[in-house]
């Protein structure tokens, strides 16, 4: 099986951490050495600084690296610092980009529809799927977000095992909701998902560099689940979710 990481940061962070990954080339040292042959990469800038200079400055470091996949943060368009719907749209597939990552509350905007709707419109007529941590977001935000924007696949990270009351109820009310497993730390938890829900509505993440990338492997490689469930969690979901799959 291949692991496709779904959640990892490239670049200097405000408050650095050891090991955080200074360049690609140190990124993909650092995965390979964990067993992660893949890696779908936003840039700490783009969180931390600006969105466009992070976005631009992630396409110049991950050239040449074909297994570090972009991810582009989004904001809403009422500044001016983004296009508005169709032009974000165009300007993501021009790119090569075929994921988004937002920061709502870190980057001060809301997800309602009075901030956001224009936004998630364009992502879901694109399908191009929204990756959201946890941190960023409250349940019934994600649980509005999905209900309005059916079409639109959303991926939770950083879920915590603490809330999985909460976080069952998610998935057991939307269809479009994924998680990633980077803090999803249940016991048996992989495996009660699969059960309940279905090993679609996992993808492997490892929130790399802040945590280390080795345990989120070990977690789906030693999982009580089929090998197919396996595959699908470790990278197939993600490839299939990107349209990576011929």
């Amino acid at each position: 099986m291949r692991f496709f990481d779904c959640n990892a940061t490239l670049g200097r962070l405000a408050v650095p951490l050891p090991g955080y990954f200074e360049s690609a080339e140190a990124m993909v040292r650092a995965i390979t050495r964990a067993g992660v042959d893949e890696a779908l990469v936003h840039q700490a800038l783009a969180k931390e600084y600006d969105p466009e200079t992070g976005n631009r400055k992630l396409l110049e470091e991950i050239e040449g690296f074909p297994n570090l996949h972009p991810s582009f943060c989004v904001l809403p368009h009422h500044t001016g610092e983004t296009p508005a719907g169709p032009g974000l749209v165009a300007g993501l597939q021009a790119a090569g980009v075929r994921a988004t990552r937002a920061f709502p509350r870190s980057q001060n905007w809301s997800l309602a529809e009075w901030s956001a709707g224009v936004l998630l419109t364009a992502l879901e007529e694109a399908s191009i799927p929204l990756f959201l941590d946890f941190a960023e977001t409250s349940c019934d935000e994600a649980y509005a977000l999905c209900e309005r924007h059916p079409g639109l696949p959303v991926v939770l990270c950083g879920a915590p095992f603490r809330l999985s009351r909460l976080v069952y109820a998610l998935l057991a009310e939307t269809t479009n909701l994924r998680l990633d497993t980077s803090s999803f730390q249940l016991f048996a938890g992989i495996e009660d998902v699969c059960a309940r829900f279905g090993a679609e509505r996992l993808l492997f993440g490892t929130a790399a560099p802040h945590f280390d990338p080795a345990p989120s492997v070990m977690a789906v490689r030693y999982a009580g689940v089929s090998e197919e469930e396996k595959t699908m969690i470790a990278g197939e979901n993600l490839r299939k979710l990107l349209g990576l799959t011929s």
